[in-house]
C-alpha cells in the first residue's frame, strides 16, 4: 500500500476516540442526573455519533455497528419516542463500557471482532421497548453482516426504478436535523457489475464509504440485520444528506465492480410529509461512472481493513496547552538573539578586539543564558503537566457502579481537579486510586441501615481532593464510615503468626494493611478481600512513584489515606552528599534538615544506635553501612534529619556537599540489585550521582 501509513491511521484514531469515549462517559454520568436535559442528550448523541463515525471509517465493524445501536436509542429519546430510564440508562453505560474496551484491546494490537455485543444490543433493543433495535442486532458481529437466505424483505424494484423508500419517525428525524444544518438530502442508486458473483460485499463496501462521509438514513435492500438475498444487491438504494455531494461520489464510485452511481437531489417536504417511497428529485439526476479515481480509494479501504488487527499502538503524542507552547516559543526566540550576540563577541575576540573590553557583555550574555535554561527547563517540565481531573473524572462512574452494586448510596466530592501533574505520574495513579476508593466503599462505608443506628445519614460520603504543597502533590481520599478496629487488625497478626504483633503502636498496625495478603475481612469477594488492594497501593505509591502513602483512622468516623507524591519523576531537587568517594543525592522532599553529631551523643549498639533530635529519641543509620562497610570513628559526623510522616531518623553521612537540581535517568538493575537507588543523575564534570531510594531506608529501618 503506497502513502498511507497504517500504524500512523490506527494511532490518529484512537487519540480521537479515546477522547470521545472518555467524555462520553463523564456526559452518560451527566445525563442521567439531569434525564430531561436536552442539551445534554444532545452531547450523548453527537459524541456517539462521532464513535461510530470514525470507527467506520478505520472499518472496524462491530465497534461501528455498537456506537450505531447506541445512537439509534438515544435518537428515539430525542425524538420523544420514550424516556430514558433506568435500563436504558444501564444499557448505555454497558455500551460505552463496551466500546472503551474495544478501543483498549485495538491499542494493544487486538481487534473489536474478538468481542461479543450480544449482551449490550440486546439490553439496547429491550430498553428502548420498539422494532428499530432489532432482535437481530444481537448476534456477535464479526466483520460485514452475513447474506440471508430467506429472500428480500419486500418487492424488488422493475428494472432502472428507484427502491422504494419507507421512513419511521427516527429517520424522519435525521431528516428534519440534516435540513436544519443546511445539508443536501441526496438519493444514490447504485449499480453492481452483472458479473461479479459477490453483489453483496460489493455493496457494502459503497455503504461503509458512505457512512464515513456522510449521515446514511436508509438503505434498500437492507445491510445491516437481516439483509436480502445476494442477487438483490446487484442494485442498492441509499438515501443520505450531506453537505458535499463531490464526496459522496467519490466514496461511491470508488469501489471495484461498481457499474455505475446515480444521484439524485431530492426534496426533504416530499419525505418528511409521509410515508413517500419515491420522491421525485428537485432537479436533474446526475449520473456517474467509477473512475480513476477509484484505485486511490480501494486502497484506503484495503488500508481501514488492514488497520483492524495490527501491532500495539504506541501512543507518541500529547496534547499540550497552545500557551505553554508560546512560553517556551518565547524562550527560544530570546535564546537565538543571545546567540548572535555571544556570535558577534567571539569575532570581536578574533579580531583582535582587546578582551577585557567585551569581558562585561560577556557576562550579561551568559547570565542571561543561565536564566532563559531555567526557563526553557521550567517549560519543558510545564510541558509534562496535565491536570489531575484525567483521573478524577472517572471516579464518578467507579462510585456509581460500586454504590449500586454494593446496596449503598454513596455521595462522592471532588476538589482540586485543576491541580497539574506529571502525566508519567498521573498514568501510574489510576490503579492505586481506584483501588482505595473500592476499600472505602467495601470495607468502610456502612450500609444505610447501620449508618442510622450509629446516628449519621443514611448516605455515605467519599471525598478526594488533590493540592500542591511545596515540592510534592498531596493527595486525599477520606469517606465517613466504620472506620479501622486496631485490635482486630492485631488479633488478624496474631492469628498469621507476625512476631511482636502483640505490642504493635497504632501506626504500626495500621502500617500492616499494606502487607501483600493482608486483609481483616472474613469473606472474599470480587471486591475485596484477598490483601491485595492496599499492597498494589504501597507498592506503586511508595517503590514506583518515589512517594508516600499514609494512614489515618477513627472508629465511627471515618478513613482518611494521604498520598504523598513528587511534581515530576524527571527532575528533583536533592541534597548531595558523599560517603566514602562516591556521591549520593537526597531527595529533599525527604530531608528534614542537617545536623552535626557528637560522637557521645550517639548510644546504642551499631545497627541500633540513637541521638536526641528536637528532644526526641531518633534512630541513626549510616550511609555506609547500607552498602555493607560500617561508620568511620570520629568526634563530630555530618547526618542529614530524613523524615517520615511524623518520624525522624539520622542518616550519617561523610560529607555534606550542596542543594541542587538533578536530572533523574533510570539505572540498571545490575547495580541496583537491593532496589537502593531511584535513578542516578549525571554530574557536569561527569561524575555519577546515585539518587538514594530513602523509602528503602524507611520499609528496612524505621
Amino acid at each position: 500500500m503506497s502513502g498511507i501509513d497504517e500504524t500512523r491511521l490506527r494511532r490518529a484514531f484512537l487519540e480521537e476516540a479515546e477522547e470521545l469515549s472518555q467524555k462520553l462517559g463523564e456526559s452518560l454520568m451527566a445525563l442521567e442526573a439531569d434525564r430531561a436535559n436536552a442539551q445534554l442528550l444532545n452531547e450523548v448523541f453527537r459524541l456517539t455519533h462521532s464513535l461510530k463515525s470514525e470507527s467506520a471509517l478505520m472499518g472496524f465493524a462491530t465497534l461501528s455497528k455498537l456506537a450505531h445501536r447506541m445512537e439509534d436509542v438515544l435518537g428515539l429519546a430525542r425524538g420523544g419516542s420514550f424516556t430514558l430510564g433506568k435500563p436504558a440508562m444501564d444499557s448505555l453505560f454497558a455500551g460505552a463500557d463496551l466500546l472503551a474496551e474495544m478501543m483498549a484491546a485495538i491499542g494493544k494490537g487486538g481487534s473489536d471482532e474478538d468481542f461479543t455485543t450480544a449482551e449490550v444490543l440486546q439490553g439496547l433493543s429491550a430498553a428502548s421497548g420498539n422494532g428499530h433495535a432489532r432482535p437481530q442486532d444481537a448476534a456477535p458481529a464479526q466483520g460485514p453482516p452475513a447474506r440471508q437466505s430467506a429472500g428480500p424483505p419486500g418487492i424488488p424494484p422493475a428494472p432502472g426504478a428507484p427502491a422504494p423508500i419507507m421512513l419511521g419517525d427516527f429517520e424522519k428525524l435525521q431528516l428534519a436535523e440534516a435540513r436544519d444544518r443546511g445539508e443536501a438530502l441526496l438519493r444514490l442508486t447504485v449499480d453492481v457489475d452483472e458479473g461479479e458473483p459477490m453483489k453483496f460485499p460489493r455493496a457494502y463496501l459503497v455503504f461503509s464509504n458512505l457512512e464515513a462521509v456522510s449521515n446514511v438514513v436508509k438503505v434498500v435492500p437492507p445491510m445491516e440485520g437481516e439483509t436480502a438475498d445476494d442477487s438483490l444487491y446487484g442494485r442498492t438504494t441509499v438515501l443520505l444528506t450531506s453537505g458535499s455531494e463531490g464526496e459522496v461520489m467519490k466514496a461511491a464510485s470508488g469501489v471495484d465492480q461498481i457499474a455505475g452511481v446515480k444521484i439524485e437531489r431530492c426534496r426533504f417536504d416530499a419525505f418528511l410529509s409521509g410515508a413517500a417511497a419515491f420522491s421525485a428529485p428537485a432537479a436533474a439526476p446526475e449520473t456517474a461512472t467509477t473512475t480513476a479515481g477509484q484505485d486511490e480509494q480501494v486502497r484506503r479501504n484495503e488500508s481501514a481493513s488492514d488497520a483492524r488487527r495490527a501491532g500495539p499502538v504506541e501512543k507518541t503524542s500529547i496534547r499540550v496547552d497552545t500557551r505553554k507552547l508560546d512560553d517556551l516559543w518565547s524562550l527560544i526566540a530570546e535564546l537565538v538573539l543571545h546567540k548572535s550576540h555571544i556570535a558577534r563577541l567571539s569575532e570581536d575576540i578574533s579580531r583582535g578586539k582587546d578582551v577585557h573590553s567585551v569581558r562585561e557583555e560577556l557576562v550579561e550574555s551568559f547570565d542571561s543564558l543561565d536564566k532563559i535554561s531555567s526557563g526553557m527547563q521550567q517549560a519543558m517540565m510545564d510541558t509534562r503537566m496535565i491536570s489531575i481531573s484525567v483521573i478524577f473524572s472517572k471516579f464518578p462512574r467507579l462510585v456509581r457502579d460500586l454504590s449500586r452494586k454494593l446496596g449503598k448510596p454513596v455521595d462522592l466530592v471532588l476538589s482540586g481537579e485543576d491541580t497539574e501533574i506529571d502525566r508519567s505520574i498521573v498514568e501510574a495513579l489510576s490503579d492505586p486510586l481506584t483501588h482505595i476508593i473500592r476499600n472505602s466503599l467495601d470495607h468502610g462505608i456502612e450500609f444505610p441501615e447501620e449508618r442510622v443506628r450509629r446516628g449519621k445519614n443514611d448516605k455515605g460520603r467519599v471525598s478526594v481532593s488533590a493540592r500542591r504543597q511545596g515540592g510534592n502533590i498531596v493527595i486525599e481520599l477520606e469517606d465517613d464510615g466504620r472506620g479501622m478496629d486496631p485490635e482486630s487488625i492485631r488479633r488478624k497478626a496474631v492469628g498469621m503468626g507476625m512476631s511482636g504483633a502483640e505490642s504493635f503502636t497504632e501506626a504500626q498496625l495500621l502500617d500492616l494493611v499494606f502487607l501483600p495478603g493482608f486483609s481483616t475481612k472474613e469473606v472474599v469477594t470480587d471486591l475485596s478481600g484477598r490483601g491485595v488492594g492496599m499492597d498494589v497501593v504501597a507498592t506503586r505509591v511508595r517503590g514506583d512513584l518515589k512517594g508516600d502513602v499514609v494512614l489515618r483512622t477513627e472508629q465511627n468516623r471515618g478513613t482518611r489515606v494521604t498520598l504523598f507524591l513528587p511534581l515530576t519523576l524527571t527532575i528533583v531537587n536533592a541534597l548531595l552528599v558523599r560517603g566514602d568517594a562516591q556521591l549520593y543525592a537526597l531527595p529533599l522532599t525527604d530531608v528534614d534538615s542537617t545536623a552535626k553529631l557528637v560522637s557521645t551523643e550517639i548510644r546504642g549498639e551499631e545497627g541500633r544506635e540513637s541521638a536526641l533530635w528536637m528532644e526526641e529519641e531518633t534512630p541513626v543509620f549510616s550511609l555506609g553501612a547500607l552498602f555493607g562497610g560500617g561508620r568511620r570513628r570520629a568526634d563530630e559526623y555530618f547526618a542529614a534529619v530524613l523524615r517520615n510522616g511524623d518520624r525522624k531518623a539520622y542518616l550519617v553521612v561523610d560529607e555534606l556537599i550542596e542543594e541542587r537540581e538533578v536530572v533523574i535517568k533510570p539505572v540498571d538493575d545490575l547495580l541496583n540489585s537491593q532496589k537502593m537507588f531511584s535513578g542516578v543523575s549525571v554530574l557536569e564534570n561527569g561524575k555519577l550521582v546515585f539518587i538514594l531510594d530513602t523509602s528503602f531506608i524507611r520499609r528496612e529501618h524505621f
